[in-house]
């Protein structure tokens, strides 16, 4: 009876275990799904399409298309496409996750930055930015929206205040 409990608690805590250790997401293997893949070895391309889905520890993907490199074997970047591509990430246990939408999005694994390009949006919770081009490093938690050369194209951020408690304050 005690092995069972034991063996009862393990089983519901080492499922959440991952998501408290966000700072290694990097270090994770990386799960995908598609409705097909192609893989050339000429090329070190390996190409999935169909409802794609990447997960790497708290970071999870969704494409119509998914195009990995891996030039010496291990992946180097992959390149994400969709109508639209979504992603949501968890930076650290007490934050809320990162949304991010776009046409296209980066993903250079090395760097640990995620680049959303055309039509990209990010939210990190009440706050929101929307650009062409939005970069997120997910090791500094820096969101970089626009191009410094582009006169033409415009950030739009959403900056909201945070809400307190009660709403209720007393005199004193």
């Amino acid at each position: 009876m005690k092995l069972s409990l034991i063996l009862l608690f393990l089983a519901l805590i080492l499922p959440a275990t991952p998501l408290l250790a966000l700072e290694d997401d990097s270090e994770k293997p990386i799960y995908i799904e598609a409705n097909s893949a192609f893989y050339d070895e000429k090329t070190h391309r390996s190409t999935y399409t169909g409802k794609v889905v990447l997960i790497q520890g708290s970071l999870k993907v969704l494409s119509d298309k998914m195009v990995a490199y891996l030039p010496h074997g291990e992946v180097e970047k992959v390149i994400f496409y969709g109508n639209p591509v979504r992603f949501w990430q968890k930076p650290k246990p007490d934050e809320e996750e990162i949304h991010g939408t776009s046409k296209r999005a980066e993903y250079y694994l090395d760097k640990e930055v995620i680049v959303l390009i055309d039509d990209a949006v990010v939210w990190h919770g009440t706050n929101k930015y929307t650009s062409e081009r939005i970069e997120y490093d997910q090791a500094t938690g820096v969101i970089k929206a626009g191009e410094a050369r582009s006169d033409t194209k415009r950030v739009k951020i959403i900056l909201n205040p945070k809400k307190s408690g009660s709403g209720n304050k007393s005199k004193q």
